[in-house]
């Protein structure tokens, strides 16, 4: 390799290469499969060291000696950005490092990467331009399928839902601007949910593939479509009538239903609900043509399958604001602004009715600093997929608790959804390495319906938090299936006896029986129970009878955001 990088060493460099290391380096450039070019500007003579069929796929060197010619190859959408980045290169020495298209001998393009440095007279002038020439198509291939996959649906390749929305924001923006009208379909495929339930997902993908395509079919140029949900599609239509979104959603539903989807389990006919609504004469902006279609399309479900509803048509034509919505995002607030807090609530020894530990109950705080019940956000939370937040804000206010108050012991509430959350789990995992003080004071809380739900997960979470010192209740037991084999094979430390099971107790035999079983096959695997919803003596006084180790309820403290032990 050395002799023909000595023959075709661009003159430049050969000039100043007295040890011939130069010469060494384009050979190992060469061989690594980049091309190696100088480009005389006075005379627009290209020299190259390498293979120019392997890396840019043309054979004929000679086509391509002169800057002229292999301009010609450059794809007529790049060469503008390509000439600007060359002279500001000259004007300023401003890096000159672009990525292009090249046309290849056999017609096609293939995407290249150059890297070039200008040598100048003494005057400044541009004499040579000396540079390194790569093949990137596998990079810039894997760069198009990503940005392909964030922007697409994988199965339709239609927009999926975010690109669909940034899409319909920009026409409602234009439509507004030009005092047009626009309209937004909202498609639901009837009974979707049933077909995969029954025949599974790779039938529902084929109704869901088939009717993508011929809802396409349907469109005139400039129309978008997306697939926005499971079942769900949407359509932008831009300069689009009152009159003409009707005829539109008519052709939907003509065109869906009107022959059988070919599936692996055989046809099967398809019809489809539709919901829309106009702007900017009946919303202005993405939230409200978004929120407008969704309530048309409801009422469209509603009056059966095969229906269209345009938002006017709706009974009532307003959107109430979603109770659920409202709250989460007065939940997000309060993350934000630090009033998600905690409430203890004493668990007492049941031989003398002294606090061993408290469990840490989340609360949130109104913008008075007013504590909102439970029972009013944390079934929202849990819904809207909050909970992982909640619980780490949870996880940092118990440590924090724990660490300020070497005394005490507490336990915290896990969701379903934390338990299999490794970021929540880092988070225990840094909190408490190599402070074992702090971890043998905390018991973490999973509830039985949850541990029954997937017992190799729920083993392996209490394996793991175990691991670091901490202890591990099954909160609400008996609410489940729990066995003698489960309890094993989860190997929490301690069982919270489902407190319905506590209300009237001494006037509820079957509850009585329940929690003697529930309190014997506990203490069959050596296991501590404590017995939730105490409310008066009586109660307390036939767990105790029964042998339960701890009691909790409003009769022992009800939870206070005041810490209990301090004085």
């Amino acid at each position: 390799m050395s002799s023909i990088a000595e023959l075709a060493l661009p003159g430049l460099l050969r000039e100043n290469d007295e040890s011939g290391a130069l010469s060494d380096l384009v050979s190992v450039l060469v061989s690594s499969g980049d091309l190696f070019y100088e480009w005389d500007l006075i005379a627009d003579r290209l020299t190259w060291v390498g293979q120019t069929s392997d890396v840019i796929g043309i054979a004929d060197v000679k086509s391509i000696v002169k800057g002229s010619t292999y301009l010609q190859r450059i794809h007529p959408e790049d060469l503008p950005r390509r000439m600007v980045a060359l002279s500001e290169h000259f004007e300023n020495s401003r890096t000159f490092d672009i990525e292009y298209r090249l046309r290849r001998d056999d017609g096609q393009f293939t995407w290249i990467q150059e890297r070039a440095v200008a040598a100048t007279d003494s005057e400044g002038t541009p004499q040579r331009l000396t540079g390194i020439v790569r093949d990137i198509s596998d990079h810039k291939n894997t760069e198009e399928e990503v940005d392909f996959l964030t922007n697409h649906d994988a199965l339709t390749g239609q927009y999926n839902r975010l690109r669909l929305r940034e899409a319909l924001g920009q026409t409602v923006e234009t439509t507004i601007r030009r005092k047009g009208q626009g309209g937004f379909l909202l498609v639901g495929l009837d009974k979707l949910n049933i077909v995969a339930d029954v025949y599974g997902d790779e039938t529902a993908d084929a109704i869901v593939l088939a009717v993508a395509q011929r809802i396409e079919q349907c469109l005139r140029a400039g129309d978008i479509v997306g697939r926005v949900g499971f079942d769900r599609f949407a359509v932008i239509l831009s300069d689009c009538s009152e009159q003409l979104i009707t005829a539109v959603a008519d052709r939907f539903l003509a065109t869906i239903r009107e022959s059988a989807v070919a599936t692996s389990n055989g046809p099967m006919y398809v019809t489809a609900s539709i919901g829309a609504t106009m702007f900017p004469t009946s919303a202005k902006n993405v939230r409200e043509v978004v929120g407008q279609a969704d309530n048309a399309l409801r009422s469209a479900r509603r009056l059966g399958c095969d229906c269209y509803l345009e938002f006017r048509d709706v009974p009532n034509q307003h959107i109430p604001e979603r109770p659920d919505l409202v709250i989460a995002e007065q939940v997000k607030q309060a993350l934000r602004d630090d009033r998600i807090v905690l409430a203890y609530q004493p668990i007492v020894s049941s031989h003398d009715g002294t606090p061993t530990f408290y469990e840490a109950l989340v609360r949130m705080l109104d913008e008075e600093g007013e504590p909102v019940p439970a029972g009013l956000f944390v079934p929202i939370v849990e819904q809207m997929g909050l909970m992982r937040l909640v619980d780490r804000r949870v996880l940092d206010l118990g440590i924090s608790a724990l660490t300020d108050n070497p005394e005490i012991s507490l336990s915290i509430n896990v969701s379903g959804m934390t338990a299999v959350d490794p970021v929540w789990l880092r988070q225990l995992h840094e909190s408490l390495e190599a402070r074992p003080d702090v971890a043998s004071r905390l018991i973490l809380e999973i509830t039985e319906t949850v541990a029954l739900d997937d017992i190799a997960d729920s083993s392996l979470f209490v394996r793991s938090v175990t691991e670091l010192g901490c202890r591990v209740a099954l909160d609400d037991f008996g609410a489940g299936y729990t066995s003698f084999r489960h309890l094993r094979a989860l190997n929490v430390d301690l069982v919270k006896i489902d407190g319905s099971f506590v209300r009237d107790l001494p006037t509820n035999p079957d509850n009585q029986l329940f929690v003697r079983t529930l309190i014997n096959l506990a203490k069959g695997i050596g296991l501590k129970t404590v017995a939730e919803w105490v409310e008066n003596e009586e109660e307390a006084e036939l767990l105790r009878s029964e042998g339960i180790d701890f009691l909790q309820g409003w009769y022992y403290g009800k939870p206070t955001i005041e810490p209990p032990w301090l004085p």
